[in-house]
């Protein structure tokens, strides 16, 4: 009985550190989802992006804007286009994914956000994440 007990323990502390590595990824989820898209990119022959401090700025900003008002939206954007220096940008949201590869996996399955993954014309990116929020800005010139 006892050593039942200690294995059901164990079990529920070993499914607990599973649940909790997967709701916190350490803090790395813009650089993994920057990976993922990177990765996505070059598999079809596009340049990788560099990740720009302006950008990922604008769109740290973006995120906190939006789970301020707790809806998605790209309210503000071409302000955000005109702030980022570059003469084009696109931009890619999302909510409640608890993962970068789950969020890459809905944005790869959205016509119009795999359009923005895959743009020839951007050179840089920045993703920023604030509570469930995540933006992705990506642009060139």
């Amino acid at each position: 009985m006892r050593h039942d007990i200690a294995r059901m323990l164990l079990a529920l502390s070993i499914g607990a550190s599973a649940i909790s590595a997967e709701a916190d990824d350490g803090g790395d989820y813009p650089q993994r989802l920057a990976a993922l898209v990177n990765q996505y990119r070059v598999s079809h022959g596009l340049r990788a992006l560099i990740v720009d401090t302006t950008v990922a700025g604008l769109a740290l900003e973006h995120s906190a804007a939006m789970a301020k008002a707790g809806q998605l939206n790209h309210d503000e954007f071409p302000s955000r286009v005109r702030r980022s220096g570059f003469a084009m940008c696109v931009e890619n949201v999302g909510w409640d994914y608890r993962s970068p590869e789950g969020q890459f996996e809905g944005w790869r399955a959205s016509p119009g956000h795999n359009r923005n993954m895959l743009d020839p014309r951007v050179e840089r990116m920045g993703i920023g994440t604030v509570a469930d929020y995540v933006t992705m800005i990506a642009c060139g010139t």
